[in-house]
């Protein structure tokens, strides 16, 4: 059901789960299979930077739980806790180094992302024709597809192209 109404007894007692496609996510995926037909190493870059990205921000994230692990557990001055003054030294250079890295990082996704721009609207309309598919249904209930059939479609029709 695509606007499902449940009494509040059941509401309280299950999770719903929306699984439904949106015409945003789907144009995203299309557009990712264009740019990965068209330019695979474009895509691939992406990929490798998503990764480098997330990566960045996780060791910054172990970084400030491991500092503010050492300062609960210290049982002497701060001044005087020579280990963990070297620690915030280290943990300074390194979080200097994940920050560049984050900022060039960020700085290449944003030139990917327009390049990615100039297929947007191949991706617009190949998610825009999915839904006109989709209601195809209720002229006849024997017109039902599903999502990867029609990813493979337009992928084999991406690479018939000219």
């Amino acid at each position: 059901m695509s606007n499902p109404h449940y009494t509040p007894e059941v509401s309280t007692k299950v999770n719903v789960i929306n699984f439904s496609i949106k015409e945003q996510g789907l144009e995203e995926q299309c557009l990712g299979i264009v740019v990965k037909e068209e330019n695979p190493s474009l895509e691939t870059t992406k990929s490798q930077l998503v990764d480098k990205i997330e990566d960045g921000r996780k060791q910054l994230k172990i970084l400030e739980d491991e500092i503010l692990t050492d300062l609960q557990e210290s049982k002497i001055s701060l001044l005087e806790n020579v280990s963990l003054i070297q620690k915030l030294q280290v943990a300074k250079e390194t979080q200097t180094e994940v920050q560049q890295s984050l900022e060039n990082s960020n700085n290449a996704m944003k030139k990917i992302n327009e390049t990615r721009d100039s297929f947007r609207p191949c991706g617009r309309i190949a998610a825009a024709l999915f839904f006109v598919l989709l209601d195809l249904y209720k002229i006849n209930p024997m017109y039902q597809f599903s999502l990867d059939w029609y990813r493979n479609i337009f992928l084999m029709s991406i690479r018939d192209a000219k």
